[in-house]
């Protein structure tokens, strides 16, 4: 027996529902396959903005989770988002350096949290925990441009959920290749390592 109370909020989801789709019919929908998950672009979506903000709430924080560690983190991911990287990738290859501007002001804000939260232990260790692997992810990819998301986790002995988030904020691809994610640099890295090496 169905209860009547919970009938008019599943009335209300199902028209919800049916609208959306009749809308995604009447425009037309778009079925071709993307190889590749470009997060360099993504990231500024506010959907993947947001994934990447909860993945890292969830993966780092342990219960009992604190609402000013999600506003932190929130903070850090709109600022690394915000950053025009390329334009600064371009100019750190001109100067012969080559980086993530993503990581770089990953690390500064870090580093600030870090330092101010040295009496809350709690929160200390989780956001460093957050810059240690950060660090551990970026000397990884010093000497490759890819590698599968079960190898970086292996080199660095971490769980996806941890190193997936920071991957996506710091702009690398994804493509699935046989039966496994493929994780490669961004691609003005790539490019940059390239005109070093002639």
């Amino acid at each position: 027996m169905r209860s009547s109370r919970l009938l008019p909020v599943a009335d209300s989801t199902t028209n919800q529902i049916d609208h959306i789709i009749a809308a995604v019919i009447e425009r037309g929908n778009d079925d071709n396959r993307e190889e590749t998950d470009d997060y360099s672009a993504l990231r500024e979506s506010f959907e993947v903005r947001k994934l990447v903000i909860f993945q890292l709430y969830d993966s780092y924080f342990p219960p009992k989770r604190h609402e000013h560690e999600l506003q932190l983190i929130t903070l850090l991911v709109d600022a690394v988002v915000a950053h025009p990287t390329a334009t600064f990738l371009v100019g750190a290859a001109a100067g012969g350096i080559i980086g993530n501007a993503s990581y770089d002001i990953l690390k500064q804000l870090l580093s600030r949290i870090i330092r101010r939260f040295k009496p809350v232990n709690r929160s200390y260790s989780c956001f460093k925990e957050i810059e240690n692997n950060a660090d551990k992810l970026m000397r990884f990819f010093k000497g490759r441009h890819q590698a599968g998301t079960r190898e970086i986790c292996k080199a660095l002995d971490v769980e996806p959920g941890k190193i997936e988030p920071l991957l996506m904020l710091f702009g690398f691809s994804r493509r699935w290749k046989g039966k496994r994610w493929i994780w490669t640099i961004p691609h003005i890295l790539r490019v940059n390592r390239l005109r070093k090496r002639k």
